[in-house]
């Protein structure tokens, strides 16, 4: 190592990454390091403010900051630790060494081994450290088996890691669980074995999320040595075993420590696993920095086992060789010039990864912060529940040309003095649509088949679709029942059912006649108000089923509407249609756009769903068209919000009541997120993107 890069006093560290792994493993660690002298916790970095305010109090950082490109430049800072996604650490990895820092990253260490063995390269250009976090390596029980088996290695090894992760996609921003989880033990098999096995024999299972989550693999060294690894991430429960056979002994390892059996004598030794190995990894660390040799975590050596999963993940069968990698690469890429400022939310973290190899990610503090205009910030991404942008803000970005929304709706964002100003607009239009067509979906067809009424009437112990009716009028109607047979025995049955149907008393006369029939969504007509992404999406849903779809829109392009299938009529057909769906925004012009006339053309026997806005509809209108009783209603959204406890839509039977849910589901905001980050990157890059226009923008809530 070069003498500029070496150390004599504390290290001053720089902590990238608050979230709950470094939080609860790592800063502690380190904090302990401080207390004896070691490091200098100078500065903790994390695109969510507080998260970084938080873990500056928490753990002693000397400040706190959003901006890691700009405090990879810092010359107080020796040594940079990472915590993040994959392409997090590859990405600022490569800018930290750039810089002269030492680096410590997290696993994975890159998205792939080649990127692995870019960031050990340059570290061994630029004389440095750089070690990744597969603790393993320093466990206490692994190092015991290490040195009991001394230089006679072992015959036969088995390594299992196993998480219930069933349906949960890959963290960390790896392609699969097993470089996001399973790599510890697949290091610490291939570390113990002494380095690389000679034959692979793997296989992948892909589950539901699209990617392999369960995998087996047999192995054999060059000495004739054979091991097994096992990882499920569809298990029931967490499971992390090493076991090491040698001839005539065995030593496992659990979570528990270390079992020694020879024979029929057993040892065991409490060392336990849980928590072991984080100190001593960053004591090997800062050892490596002061004394410039290489320790058992550098990124040299364990970027093999990454390359490793990547032929398990393949499902790889043949001989295992390291691909040749160039010794006289210089990496001179600059660092990116151009920045985006992010609001950030939970969605947003693994999605941003995306943007890094071309875009540095600040902060609004860092912006507020700033004494001077920001040329730098090109783009904005504003996540689920920020705040709209001020003007304090809008005052230093002198080049911003594109904000994007984590939302549908842009009202609380101002978006009018951000078109003034020339900034193009996108939001997640798509994935609320879809989320939203689906719902809309199951309400089209359980609505049909008068599944919520007979809900309600297995609820109340009987059956069919028809509520119990209750009082005089109940009274008669199971009197009329009663006397059914004695009418059949005379042969008055089909007189008596004629009158019956016609009666006031029947629950399928009078005003309800047709209102109770369970029908198909298959060959119905479904009437759209409005037409959107939501309204095209659940078109799309509409007609895959078999329905006739017509659209009354004041907007919309009547071929656009035709190109999807659809069909365009005036208002009075689409309320004579047998579903009639609302996709309106609200403004001026659409409020209480439904009144008492236009509810009237509903025909008995209709479904009426509303998953726009609630104060589209008249509600005093509304109210009296149920009270009719000869309609249904799904209602997922109010004029007032939440709907009040003794609101008397609660009490109709005829009414399917959700709570402003079509469009909330955790699967929506991360879907929304992808799409946001997605516009705006193809938006900078030139690719050609519908933005919002002003006018598309006066049409929407």
């Amino acid at each position: 190592m070069s003498s500029e890069h070496s150390v004599s006093g504390p290290i001053r560290v720089l902590v990238i990454g608050a979230g709950p792994t470094p939080v609860f493993a790592h800063l502690p660690a380190l904090a302990a390091l401080r207390d004896k002298g070691e490091v200098v916790m100078t500065l903790v970095c994390d695109i969510d403010r507080e998260r970084a305010s938080a873990a500056q109090q928490k753990f002693g950082f000397l400040e706190a900051c959003g901006d890691a490109m700009a405090a990879l430049r810092r010359q107080d800072i020796d040594a940079v630790y990472i915590f993040g996604s994959a392409q997090l650490h590859y990405e600022y990895g490569m800018a930290a060494l750039q810089n002269g820092k030492h680096l410590f990253v997290e696993k994975p260490i890159a998205p792939s081994f080649a990127q692995a063995n870019n960031l050990a390269h340059l570290a061994q250009l630029r004389g440095l450290i750089a070690v990744g976090g597969l603790n393993r390596r320093f466990f206490k029980s692994l190092t015991a088996v290490g040195a009991r088996g001394g230089n006679t290695r072992w015959r036969f090894a088995e390594a299992v890691f196993h998480k219930p992760e069933l349906h949960n996609h890959p963290s960390f921003g790896a392609r699969t669980w097993l470089t996001a989880n399973g790599i510890h033990a697949l290091d610490a098999l291939v570390f113990m074995m002494g380095g690389l096995p000679d034959h692979l024999t793997a296989l992948a299972a892909v589950e539901s999320t699209g990617a392999p989550s369960t995998f087996s693999a047999i192995m054999r060294w060059r000495d004739g040595a054979q091991g097994i690894f096992l990882c499920n991430n569809n298990a029931g429960s967490r499971r992390e075993e090493y076991v090491f056979h040698g001839l005539g002994e065995s030593f496992s390892v659990d979570g528990t420590g270390l079992t020694v059996e020879r024979g029929n004598t057993v040892t065991k030794t409490s060392m336990p696993t849980i928590g072991d190995g984080f100190a001593a990894e960053h004591e090997s660390f800062l050892a490596a920095i002061r004394s410039g040799t290489q320790p058992l975590h550098a990124i040299a050596a364990i970027a093999p086992s990454l390359f490793l999963a990547e032929l398990i993940e393949a499902g790889f069968n043949g001989s295992v060789q390291l691909p040749s990698t160039p010794h006289d690469t210089l990496y001179a890429e600059a660092l990116p010039s151009n920045s985006i400022l992010v609001v950030p939310s939970l969605e947003l973290q693994s999605g941003l990864a995306h943007l890094l190899p071309n875009y540095r990610l600040v902060s609004v503090q860092d912006i507020r912060d700033s004494p001077v205009e920001r040329p730098d910030i090109v783009a904005a991404i504003l996540g689920r529940g920020s705040s709209p942008l001020s003007r304090e803000i809008l005052e230093k970005l002198p080049r911003l040309r594109v904000v994007g929304v984590m939302a549908l709706s842009l009202a609380r964002h101002e978006p009018e003095s951000l078109l003034e100003r020339g900034i193009a607009l996108v939001n997640a239009s798509a994935a609320y649509a879809d989320s939203v067509a689906e719902f809309a979906l199951g309400l089209a067809i359980l609505g049909r088949r008068r599944a919520f009424a007979s809900h309600e009437v297995m609820r109340a112990g009987g059956w069919g679709t028809v509520p119990k009716l209750p009082g005089f009028k109940g009274l008669l109607h199971r009197a009329a029942r009663r006397a059914r047979p004695a009418l059949r025995a005379i042969g008055l049955e089909s007189l008596g059912l004629r009158v019956w149907r016609n009666s006031a008393i029947s629950p399928h006369g009078g005003a309800q006649a047709g209102a109770t029939a369970s029908r198909d969504l298959r060959g119905s007509t479904v009437g759209l108000i409005g037409w959107g992404e939501n309204a095209r999406a659940f078109s799309s849903h509409l007609l895959r089923a078999g329905a006739r779809v017509l659209v009354y829109s004041e907007h919309a392009r009547p071929e656009d509407i035709l190109e999807n299938g659809a069909t365009t009529v005036s208002l009075s057909e689409v309320l004579a249609a047998e579903i009639v769906s609302l996709h309106r925004g609200l403004t001026p012009s659409t409020r209480h756009f439904l009144g008492a006339a236009e509810l009237a053309k509903l025909r008995p026997g209709s479904v009426l769903i509303n998953t726009a806005r609630g104060a589209l509809i008249e509600p005093d209108a509304l109210l009296a068209r149920l009270r009719q009783g000869d309609i249904f209603a799904c209602l997922d959204t109010y004029e007032g919000e939440p709907l009040p406890p003794s609101h008397p839509l609660r009490k109709l039977p005829n009414v399917f009541l959700t709570s402003h849910i079509a469009g909330g589901s955790k699967d929506m905001h991360a879907a929304a997120a992808d799409e946001v980050i997605c516009k705006v990157a193809a938006y900078l890059s030139g690719e050609p993107i519908t933005s919002i226009s002003a006018e598309r923008l006066r049409r929407m809530t």
